[in-house]
């Protein structure tokens, strides 16, 4: 059963190694957004700490316990708990509780309230940046940049898979004119065939001479050779299309596989110039991709320009502190306390020179620059290529009514030599000749047809509707 063009398509998108590779790079690019998502996730943070301290005391020690040769010791369980991140806006925070279990010389003596001393605080910390490192542009920069990288990757593996699609497509025409190229080459032997039985049968009856059989069967050598490169041709393309679309390649005499030919068009569709160039801006791949690497300059340049501030931040926090002689009573004890502790104030950073941020804002200006000349020369491109899609289905077309044309001439000839043959008006000779003629026009013929297909998909491939075309959908996870 002759295989469908949709059937071929499918099986090489399936199948086709590189397709697969190239699948894989907007999988990485979108576990790369995800990862700079991940920067904002809060993060838990828990230590525990013991210490061993002993030393003969110092003056202050002295004086607190009153004693001169008394050697300090000290045993500390530190603990501390919380959650920290950073915000979109360029806030950092911190929210943490702190115990601790002091057992040393001084709460040792009888003087002591507590022993051991159990110390606990809650604290809440900000740190909000105002100038440099401020707001989504600049906390963002990289998650943006993650996510243009995303948007052109899908770019990038959907022209990777409208390349294919066109591929497998131009075999597959190129496989219809084999075939049709085929038959009418065997046609040709036929007809060659039959002139030599003809010339034959004249020459026994003592109607032709010699040299009319030979040359019918000079004709009928030609015509045989005519179908041995038609056969190969075919064969080459039917290894084309078992390469583009099976994973691994196998050799294979198998001369019996066809494809349907039903996609192949004779008659080039109404087009419209307009709105096929709407959809080229709307859908080319490439040039889609070019747009989202102006979005990264656009991303670049919004954090160089917010790095060239200075470092203006706002700091502040607030904590509860309790002391007493257990854990439970050291965190009640924070109700005993007048009032909360707390720090505000301003970090500022002036660099003195600023030539590197500086400098990196001017490249960021240039790049921007050089994107978009980039994207208009893409637009030059594509302009210049769409019109000269259009001017080969126009051609292709124009060619096809005129080979047909020639199609039909070459075969009103050839009747009319045969006929002049029979009645001893003209010689095998110009029979063969108007033979050779038909055939040439034939195979003519079913080559416009593949060069209007191509030229109809290279049109296609420069608007981007080429999988819509086709009634593929081009989906990724």
């Amino acid at each position: 059963m002759p295989t469908q063009l949709l059937d071929l398509i499918v099986a090489a998108l399936n199948s086709n190694l590189e397709l697969k590779s190239d699948r894989l790079d907007p999988a990485f690019a979108k576990l790369r957004v995800t990862e700079a998502l991940g920067a904002f996730d809060p993060n838990f943070n828990f230590d525990f700490l013991k210490t061993h301290d002993e030393h003969p005391q110092n003056a202050v020690q002295f004086l607190s316990t009153g004693q001169l040769s008394y050697s300090y010791h000290e045993d500390i369980l530190h603990y501390e708990a919380g959650f920290s991140g950073i915000l979109p806006t360029g806030t950092q925070w911190q929210i943490a509780t702190t115990a601790e279990r002091a057992d040393n010389t001084f709460n040792e003596e009888s003087s002591s309230i507590f022993h051991p001393e159990y110390t606990t605080m809650s604290k809440l910390e900000v740190t909000q940046a105002l100038l440099k490192n401020f707001g989504f542009d600049a906390t963002l920069a990289e998650v943006h940049l993650n996510q243009t990288a995303f948007a052109k990757s899908k770019q990038d593996y959907r022209t990777a898979v409208i390349k294919t699609i066109a591929d497998v497509m131009a075999a597959y025409f190129e496989m219809v004119f084999g075939q049709e190229n085929l038959k009418v080459k065997q046609q040709a032997v036929d007809l060659a065939m039959h002139l030599v039985d003809e010339n034959q049968r004249r020459l026994d009856q003592g109607k032709m001479a010699p040299i009319d059989v030979t040359d019918a069967q000079e004709r009928l050598s030609e015509a045989q050779e005519e179908l041995a490169l038609a056969k190969n041709f075919l064969s080459h393309r039917r290894n084309t299309l078992r390469e583009l679309t099976k994973a691994e390649y196998t050799s294979s005499l198998d001369d019996n596989w066809y494809v349907d030919g039903a996609d192949l068009v004779h008659q080039a569709p109404a087009l419209s110039r307009g709105v096929l160039l709407l959809d080229m801006f709307e859908n080319n791949p490439s040039y889609l991709s070019n747009l989202e690497l102006i979005k990264e300059t656009d991303v670049r340049l919004a954090y160089a320009k917010n790095q060239i501030y200075p470092s203006v931040d706002l700091k502040g926090s607030i904590d509860w502190n309790g002391l007493q002689g257990s854990w439970s009573q050291s965190f009640t004890d924070y109700r005993q306390r007048p009032g909360a502790d707390y720090t505000a104030g301003v970090v500022v950073t002036i660099p003195l020179t600023g030539r590197a941020d500086h400098a990196r804002l001017a490249e960021a200006k240039i790049r921007k620059a050089q994107a978009l000349l980039n994207v208009k020369r893409s637009e030059n491109e594509l302009l210049a290529a769409f019109d000269t899609a259009m001017r080969d289905i126009e051609t292709a077309q124009d060619r096809i009514n005129l080979v047909h044309a020639s199609v039909v001439l070459a075969q009103q000839a050839l009747d009319s030599e045969e006929r002049r043959l029979e009645s001893g008006l003209t010689t095998s000779y110009n029979v063969s000749l108007s033979q050779k003629d038909l055939s040439q026009a034939l195979s003519r013929e079913q080559g416009t047809y593949v060069d209007l297909n191509k030229a109809l998909v290279q049109l296609y491939v420069l608007v981007g509707t080429l999988p819509e075309k086709e009634h593929v959908e081009v989906k990724l996870n």
